[in-house]
């Protein structure tokens, strides 16, 4: 009777083990999913201020400045100071982004030739952005098919939505079958400042 509760017992403890295990595993596949949108997004968030500072040479070197000499460059590295003196904890990206984000907002409205170097500058972001977050998300190992990138949300944020694979094991127990699914979850980056004032860019979805 003794060695029959003990059997009981210990296959229970197992059985027990098996479930935890695997649910623990959930959170871990959740996890790895989690920290891949985030950092793919945030990588994301680079190429498209890269795209700006671009644009704003484009605008400050382009002819029309021989017949109006007013440049943004000035602009913005006032505001970059500005922003230093009052927030010296913040990261150098973080006031550079800030700065980009003021200025541009300050500056789009009525201003065709500007607005073409901006939309001209996300579009080739876009392409640049695929590449960057299919990179990301393979190097670590997320499932690319189901993914994808929306630009921009409602909060003016890239959206990287991306799954892990999540398999369940059965160590053993053969009432407990091998099952796997895909474990979705989405990361933001920062929000993007001066897209409010883009005038002939629509948000989409970019499926990979």
């Amino acid at each position: 009777m003794l060695i029959f509760v003990l059997s009981i017992f210990t296959f229970i403890l197992l059985v027990l083990f098996t479930a935890l295990f695997n649910f623990s595993t959930v959170f871990v596949a959740k996890e790895q999913a989690a920290n891949c949108a985030q950092q793919a997004s945030l990588a994301a968030t680079k190429d498209i201020y890269e795209a700006m500072e671009d644009a704003i040479i484009r605008y400050d070197t382009s002819p029309a400045r021989l017949l109006d000499p007013v440049f943004i460059t000035p602009d913005l590295e006032r505001e970059e100071r500005e922003l230093k003196k009052n927030h010296p904890d913040w990261a150098s990206v973080e006031i550079r982004y800030t700065a980009i984000d003021h200025v541009l907002s300050a500056w789009l409205p009525g201003n065709a030739e500007l607005q073409g170097y901006v939309r001209d500058g996300l579009s080739r972001a876009q392409g640049q952005i695929v590449d960057v977050v299919s990179t990301i998300l393979e190097e670590n190992h997320a499932t690319l098919e189901g993914s994808s990138i929306q630009l921009f949300n409602r909060d003016d944020r890239i959206e990287v939505n991306t799954s892990v694979r999540f398999t369940t094991e059965p160590l053993g127990f053969d009432f407990i079958p091998r099952d796997s699914a895909q474990v979705y979850q989405t990361g933001q980056s920062r929000r993007i400042g001066f897209l409010d004032e883009v005038v002939g860019w629509s948000s989409h979805t970019i499926p990979l």
